[in-house]
């Protein structure tokens, strides 16, 4: 698991979050303290592919909401606090880069946190493209 926190994001502002190396993504959870209308953006890419990409406010309508054996992404709220939980199952593989992006398109965010939790650390792999001993050396996790 690793978690990072942003803190206070102003609209127009982007808060984001890198893990390095290679692993495999179980899920991702977005809380979100504060805001007016939850226009508040959520991307997840893997090795520079989008693989996410929703709004609070999407998910917070239960016929956004997604469901399935494989992915499971919703909002829900518990004292004032938005949680975004992105699931997937099997695993999604990453080789060189995972990147959580939240972009704030509202007023009033007190907090962002975000938290990623990988099923373990994949082995090393050449990123193509890449030289053999730059980001394919650097784990995702320790």
């Amino acid at each position: 698991m690793a978690e990072h926190e942003a803190g206070a994001t102003a609209s127009g502002e982007t808060a984001t979050f890198h893990l390095i190396g290679a692993g495999w993504l179980r899920s991702a959870v977005i809380t979100k303290r504060g805001g007016r209308d939850d226009k508040t953006m959520v991307s997840l890419e893997v090795d520079g592919k989008d693989v996410f990409t929703s709004s609070f406010a999407n998910l917070k309508n239960p016929m956004m909401q997604i469901n399935t054996p494989y992915l499971i992404a919703n909002v829900k709220t518990v004292d004032g606090v938005d949680l975004m939980t992105v699931w997937y199952s099997p695993e999604v593989k990453f080789r060189g880069m995972l990147l959580l992006r939240v972009d704030v398109e509202e007023e009033g965010v007190e907090d962002v946190r975000m938290r990623v939790t990988m099923n373990k650390p994949a082995p090393h792999e050449h990123v193509a493209g890449q030289p053999a001993g730059l980001l394919a050396t650097l784990p995702a996790f320790k």
